[in-house]
């Protein structure tokens, strides 16, 4: 996206084995209001034949070229330029093919580490590729954080996509760090509505990695996202991180962007969540109180022996004790 500064904005997205969505996504991106955009986008290591369906989308729609510098990483590097009266013009799409899933914060590291270095940028928008967004939300988040320096951070108004007038979530959501439970803050509202912006960014304690418009100024003070997680909880780890450098959250409420929640790893409601879901869960729960709240790690402790107990109410044995090994320290991996 041409920004007010004449930068180009860019745009983050991870695949994993959910193709068809990634190209709704970055066909979307091709409806944004008025300007230019640069979008970096990584295959996690997808088992299916993902890296194949979206060269071919890219191909149909931009020129392609193999980056000459062989990645250190093992990974495979296309860019996509557009063509404007039969010459290549701009670079739109970086295609990053990892060798293996190396989680949400990971992929998207990754994808920023390999953009190209000579599309300067003062912004960089990590969205979800299970997003579709409004031709004016990537405006709507740039006039917030230009309003105020200290914004590092800034979300958008998620809408369900299969509701589009139901709100998943404003900007982000509170987290309790005395439980470590999380509420997503105007989920279930009606949209659209009038919003209390200064309202919101007073209660959010972290912005949603589904829409996560990033600051130059916090990349270089705060770094990337933390890799200690693989699947949830790396959001806060970085609003914690940025708070401490003096950075604040912000969000845009215009900004709207449609979001397929939970559909890759079942990570809905408690009832529903898959094992793996529920996993990274509880360990990083605790992994975040260690690292930020150690003073919460009784309450934590005891609210997490709770949802134990009611996996076992439920008659969930093995995934009763799947929580309870992460929680005694006998289990330090993911279940297959």
């Amino acid at each position: 996206m041409e920004c007010e500064t004449g930068m180009v904005c860019k745009i983050i997205l991870v695949n994993w084995k959910r193709a068809a969505d990634t190209c709704a996504c970055l066909a979307s991106l091709e409806r944004l209001a008025n300007e230019d955009w640069y979008a970096v986008v990584c295959d996690n290591g997808s088992p299916d034949d993902s890296v194949d369906r979206l060269r071919a989308f890219l191909s149909e729609r931009y020129s392609e070229r193999v980056r000459s510098v062989a990645a250190t990483d093992g990974s495979r590097i296309f860019d996509y330029y557009s063509v404007c009266r039969g010459e290549l013009s701009a670079i739109r799409v970086t295609f990053v093919a990892a060798v293996a899933n190396l989680g949400f914060a990971g992929g998207n590291n990754l994808a920023y580490r390999h953009a190209r270095s000579d599309v300067d940028t003062d912004f960089v928008w990590f969205l979800n590729n299970d997003t579709e967004v409004a031709p004016d939300s990537l405006l709507r988040l740039v006039e917030r954080v230009t309003q105020d320096p200290m914004v590092g951070i800034c979300g958008s108004t998620l809408v369900y996509a299969h509701d589009r007038r139901t709100v998943q979530a404003q900007g982000g959501a509170v987290y309790v760090p005395m439980t470590g439970a999380v509420r997503e803050i105007g989920n279930g509202t009606l949209w659209p509505r009038v919003v209390d912006r200064e309202s919101v960014e007073r209660e959010m304690r972290y912005v949603s990695g589904a829409s996560m418009l990033v600051t130059r100024s916090f990349l270089d003070r705060v770094g990337l996202m933390s890799e200690d997680y693989f699947l949830y909880y790396e959001e806060i780890d970085w609003a914690e991180r940025g708070r401490r450098c003096g950075f604040r959250l912000g969000y845009a409420p215009e900004s709207v962007v449609y979001h397929k929640e939970g559909a890759v790893l079942g990570s809905g409601t408690s009832a529903r969540r898959s094992a793996l879901a529920e996993y990274y869960a509880l360990r990083n729960r605790l992994v975040v109180t260690r690292k930020f709240f150690r003073w919460a790690l009784p309450t934590v402790y005891l609210f997490s022996l709770l949802q134990v107990v009611r996996r076992v109410a439920q008659g969930q044995w093995s995934r009763a004790w799947m929580m309870l090994s992460v929680l005694i320290g006998l289990r330090r991996s993911a279940p297959g």
